[in-house]
């Protein structure tokens, strides 16, 4: 399904939401990936160099490997992050110039 929206509109936006009320959003445009060593580095970030609790070993998930046809990997480009804090209900931006609209 998400690959067919991308088809049409690039534009998304992410969300994160703590019950504290912390929240986070980004605006960007995203992409699928399909050069294999950009696959391949973003495994090894995921199986090597996450934290504890953040990472997991993608062959979890994948059995064969970065190849496996199944391993999609999406670039996403933000032009604009809103980080809320609940506390206080203070809010931070960090914007680009947005993309042109398609």
């Amino acid at each position: 399904m998400k690959a067919a929206h991308l088809a049409h509109n690039p534009h998304t936006t992410y969300a994160y939401w703590h019950p504290r009320q912390d929240a986070v959003f980004v605006d960007s445009v995203s992409a699928w990936v399909h050069d294999r060593d950009t696959k391949l580095r973003a495994w090894e970030l995921y199986r090597r160099n996450s934290p504890p609790g953040v990472g997991y070993d993608p062959h979890l998930y994948w059995s064969a490997g970065p190849d496996s046809p199944d391993y999609h990997l999406l670039r996403i480009d933000p032009w604009r992050v809103q980080v809320l804090r609940g506390s206080d209900l203070s809010s931070r931006i960090w914007a680009a110039d947005p993309p042109p609209h398609s």
